[in-house]
C-alpha cells in the first residue's frame, strides 16, 4: 500500500469492514487489562452510541420500538401503551414492491406528529442495505469534534470526562480560526 495507489472500491470494502467491526452489536467487553484508550472509549460508549441514527434502506436491520431512526426523536416518545406489537422491524412499515411508506399502518401506530415525521423520511429506491449515520453531521459521518460536542452538552452522568471549569476553555478552544 505504500508503493502502490488501491482501487477506491477496493478501500470503500476496507472501511466498511473496518466500520462493521467496530459498530456491530455486542462485539466488545471491556477486558481485564484495558489500555488507557480503551477504557475511554468504553467510559463514554452510552453516549457515542446516542450519536448514531439509522438511514434506511430496506428497514430489516433497524427495529422500529428500541432503534433510534426518526430524525430528532428519541425511542422513549414514540413508545406507548398502543404499540403494534406485531410491527418488529422498520420493513414491516415499508411497502416491498413500490418502496413508499404503508401509510395507514404508520397513522394507526403513531402518534399524528411523529408519523408525520416518519413519512418525510426518504427511502431508498434501489435494494439497499441500512446504514449507521452520525447524527450530528449533515453527511452522516463521524467527527471527533462533533462527538467532543456531544460530550459537552452531557451533564447527566456524574462522572463527566469534561470539568465544569473547563468547558469554557474548550468551547473557546474550539471554535479559534486556526489552520
Amino acid at each position: 500500500m505504500a508503493c502502490f495507489l488501491l482501487p477506491k472500491t477496493l478501500c470503500e470494502e476496507m472501511e466498511a469492514i473496518i466500520a462493521k467491526f467496530w459498530w456491530e452489536k455486542g462485539h466488545a467487553e471491556l477486558g481485564n487489562l484495558p489500555s488507557l484508550t480503551w477504557k475511554s472509549i468504553w467510559a463514554v460508549k452510552k453516549l457515542l452510541l446516542q450519536g448514531l441514527s439509522w438511514r434506511i434502506g430496506r428497514g430489516n436491520k433497524v427495529f422500529i420500538w428500541t432503534d433510534r431512526w426518526i430524525p430528532g426523536i428519541e425511542p422513549s416518545a414514540w413508545q406507548n401503551e398502543n404499540e403494534n406489537r406485531e410491527l418488529k422491524t422498520i420493513s414491516d412499515l415499508i411497502d416491498g414492491t413500490s418502496k413508499k411508506w404503508k401509510m395507514e399502518i404508520i397513522f394507526s401506530s403513531f402518534q399524528a406528529d411523529i408519523a408525520q415525521k416518519i413519512l418525510k423520511i426518504p427511502l431508498a429506491e434501489t435494494d439497499s442495505e441500512d446504514l449507521r449515520v452520525w447524527k450530528g453531521e449533515a453527511t452522516g459521518e463521524f467527527t471527533v469534534r462533533n462527538a467532543y460536542k456531544l460530550l459537552q452538552e452531557d451533564d447527566s452522568s456524574p462522572n463527566n470526562l469534561l470539568q465544569t471549569e473547563l468547558k469554557d476553555f474548550y468551547r473557546k478552544l474550539w471554535n479559534l480560526q486556526l489552520p
